[in-house]
């Protein structure tokens, strides 16, 4: 029981560990990202909409059906996410069991057993991975569908405004290439979708574990009953008597 129990909180601290370098990595490199994306965006928008308002909203307005899309699909990214972080859960599990037991293993030659439940689990893995991959090619192949959109409509309505001379050709390319970089600064970061949902999700799963623990109760000093006030570490027998 106790070789079950340790194993048990093993597979446990081994998955909050998983849990917590998907955090760290989310809120890293493409964190930054993210907000690097979202600055040169707000700043290249501002920009076009300062040289030809009409023209930016020409050019940009296929963004909303864009994220439309995009939040469509991330909807369908999640559950994919949830499902590999519990497959690879069960995997470390077998793992550990096997490692911590390997003795009855070899004794009771259940290593195929063992190796085909823990491959099993993995192949779960990397099938809802691969479904992540295939969501994120989608959203960045569409972004890219999206971006030759909006050169046709740029270079259309652009040249319009110059036929008639109520912009000129500077004006209209300033615009045009302003526009076209503040809606690549703020999709810039697709390629970080996976990672930051990882995170996201390792982090919900991090709080209500911290919430668990911070509740009375659940905590070893906060379990009631007498407390003495030293323990020199020896045991001690009494007034003791066995059965003749």
């Amino acid at each position: 029981m106790c070789c079950l129990i340790d194993v048990q909180l093993e597979s446990i601290f081994a998955n909050d560990l998983r849990q917590i370098r998907e955090l760290q990595l989310a809120m890293s490199q493409p964190m930054g990202e993210v907000f690097q994306c979202l600055v040169t965006g707000l700043g290249s928008l501002i920009l076009a909409l300062y040289f030809s308002w009409n023209l930016t909203l020409v050019i940009i307005c296929t963004v909303p059906i864009v994220y439309l899309f995009m939040a469509f699909l991330s909807t369908r990214m999640e559950p994919n996410v949830h499902k590999q972080g519990e497959k690879l859960q069960e995997a470390l599990k077998y793992v550990t069991n096997a490692f911590r037991s390997i003795e009855m293993v070899k004794s009771f030659n259940g290593q195929d057993s063992e190796l085909w439940r823990y491959c099993g689990a993995i192949k779960g893995a990397a099938k809802y991975y691969i479904r992540q991959a295939n969501l994120q090619n989608l959203q960045m192949g569409f972004m890219q569908l999206a971006t030759l959109g909006m050169f046709v409509q740029g270079f259309w309505y652009g040249g319009s405004l110059i036929d008639s001379g109520k912009k000129n050709p500077g004006q209209v390319m300033t615009t045009f290439w302003a526009a076209l970089m503040a809606v690549q600064s703020i999709t810039g970061f697709l390629p970080q979708i996976i990672i930051l949902e990882r995170g996201r999700i390792a982090g919900a799963k991090l709080s209500v574990v911290m919430t668990e623990m911070q509740e009375e109760g659940n905590c070893l000093g906060l379990i009631s009953g007498h407390r003495p006030r030293h323990c020199p570490g020896d045991i001690e027998m009494r007034n003791v008597s066995t059965p003749g």
